[in-house]
């Protein structure tokens, strides 16, 4: 084997390990997309690529045994890109029926994941030791070359797997044309590979074209990513005057119930307070924010089925409940342990006015027929790194899901968290993609396919004769109310395809 051939294996086995990292990540956020991305989520891609991955590495090796020549490593890549190149179909035509099937929904991702992600994993996964044979044909090389490949598949692994996060989803704007990036590169690898091997000594040219023009990508693609963070963690200490109640870890959050005993009670996600609860008024003001749900109500007097995603403390359902006793709420929430805390913590009880469901929203919404007359988006939380909502709950394919489930002049009402960021201009793009009338209120976002033409008058007028009146906030938010400014011709339009939640959070307006 030529000095050149090395090389080019070599460079072989780094990319093969970027590629199989570049998928992963890839695949957490297509079955993001339609089954969630939760721990259960997240585990379920991980278990599938160890166990395809192992599978690729035993089958590898015998392979490379059978067969030691560069036609079967170049064999493992062109297989890796064909079956990599089928994916985004598959996903289309696959994912949709698993989320929407009677199995049992904790296998969705883990099925999902397979069908998509199994067989180019373990195509990728064949390559290190199918090179291990190549670069060590007598048992005495074995151990160090073995070595040697596994470190150098290793660091291409963490390669791909920083350059695929940090820059080329963003690149490419695409998680699909990402999985096709990945797929072309596999496909290249092993032209290269097949050109250094050919004894005609007239492809040399070649050879050392492909060369250059791989390393130039590689050049570019490194020195252009931008990894940075301005944000400094937060932390809770222990504050002067709080008495916790509660500590304990769920499959989403880190969670925290405390009190200041006789005034306030607090739900806290990681870092952030999700929701409060005066002590001696359970079904009244809680966060600020939460009094802007009212505003529906105010526009459609006629509002009589509430759905409302994410629960929280329930600060919005008991609200409802008791302010409008026409008014029928259920509540779809995706952990638990917050449905459990609700109801031992914050007063929130099921009955004949409020039914609560566990599941994701977006899930729910799919197996669902009924319609409401108004939808609650309040689903994002907050961690360590910031604030921050599931990608899969932004999206012009979510908001189409929402529309079919409205009634004729019902409402989105989206709480945007992210009002000082980038995200709230992309969230009205994408709201004003779906809905043709669309109001907005220092960061909520309310939606329908019926104008929302009450004046702003009227509707102060409305509020100080309902049960609402007595909310601190909702003056400030009725005053507020308008039709949806300009957005920049540069703000992107959220898909399932590409909805980079937490680039745009991260950016000041």
């Amino acid at each position: 084997m030529s000095a050149l051939e090395r090389t080019v294996l070599r460079i072989a086995v780094f990319l093969g390990g970027a590629m199989l990292m570049a998928i992963e990540i890839s695949a957490f956020r297509m079955i993001g997309k339609t089954f969630g991305s939760a721990l259960r989520e997240t585990t379920a891609v991980i278990a599938v690529f160890l166990a395809a991955m192992s599978l690729g590495y035993w089958v590898g090796g015998r392979a490379g045994d059978r067969w030691p020549r560069t036609a079967t490593l170049v064999a493992a890549f062109l297989s890796a890109a064909a079956t990599l190149l089928l994916v985004p179909y598959l996903d289309a035509l696959v994912s949709p029926r698993i989320a929407v099937s009677g199995l049992y929904f904790a296998i969705h991702a883990f099925l999902a994941t397979s069908v998509l992600f199994a067989i180019p994993t373990f195509f990728f996964a064949s390559v290190s030791p199918i090179a291990v044979r190549l670069f060590a044909p007598r048992t005495s090389e074995s151990g160090s070359t073995t070595g040697s490949i596994a470190a150098i598949s290793t660091i291409g692994s963490i390669f791909g797997s920083v350059i695929t996060a940090f820059f080329v989803i963003d690149w490419l704007a695409s998680i699909v044309q990402t999985v096709i990036f990945v797929s072309i590169i596999a496909f290249a690898t092993a032209v290269a590979i097949m050109l250094v091997a050919s004894p005609d000594p007239r492809v040399s040219l070649r050879r050392y074209g492909i060369l250059s023009v791989a390393g130039a990508i590689l050049v570019i693609l490194t020195t252009t990513a931008v990894v940075s963070s301005s944000r400094i963690d937060p932390s809770f200490g222990s504050a002067v005057g709080w008495r916790v109640l509660y500590v304990g870890d769920s499959p989403y959050h880190h969670v925290v119930v405390r009190e200041k005993p006789g005034y306030v009670r607090e739900l806290v996600f990681d870092v952030g307070v999700q929701s409060r609860m005066i002590i001696g008024d359970p079904f009244g003001p809680g966060s600020a924010y939460t009094d802007a749900f009212h505003l529906a109500p105010l526009i459609r007097p006629t509002v009589r089925r509430v759905l409302i995603i994410g629960l929280g403390g329930g600060t919005a359902a008991k609200q409802f409940t008791r302010d409008y006793p026409d008014v029928t709420v259920d509540v779809v929430e995706i952990d638990p342990l917050v449905i459990d805390l609700a109801k031992r913590f914050f007063l929130v009880q099921a009955n004949e006015h409020l039914h609560v469901h566990l599941a994701d929203g977006r899930a729910f919404l799919k197996g669902s027929r009924e319609r409401w007359d108004l939808i609650i988006m309040d689903a994002y939380t907050s961690n360590r790194y910031g604030d921050t909502i599931p990608p899969h709950l932004v999206t012009r394919e979510y908001f189409d899901e929402v529309a079919a489930h409205l009634t004729d002049g019902g409402v989105l009402h989206f709480h945007c968290a992210f009002a000082g960021s980038m995200l709230l201009p992309a969230l009205e793009k994408t709201a004003e993609s779906v809905f043709t009338s669309v109001l907005v209120s220092k960061g909520e976002i309310l939606a329908s396919n019926v104008a929302l033409i009450t004046s702003n008058e009227t509707l102060a007028e409305r509020a100080k004769k309902s049960a609402a009146s007595r909310l601190p906030n909702l003056a400030a938010y009725i005053a507020a109310l308008q039709p949806t400014p300009a957005v920049p011709s540069d703000v992107p339009l959220l898909t399932d395809d590409y909805a980079p939640v937490d680039l745009l959070a991260a950016k000041r307006r």
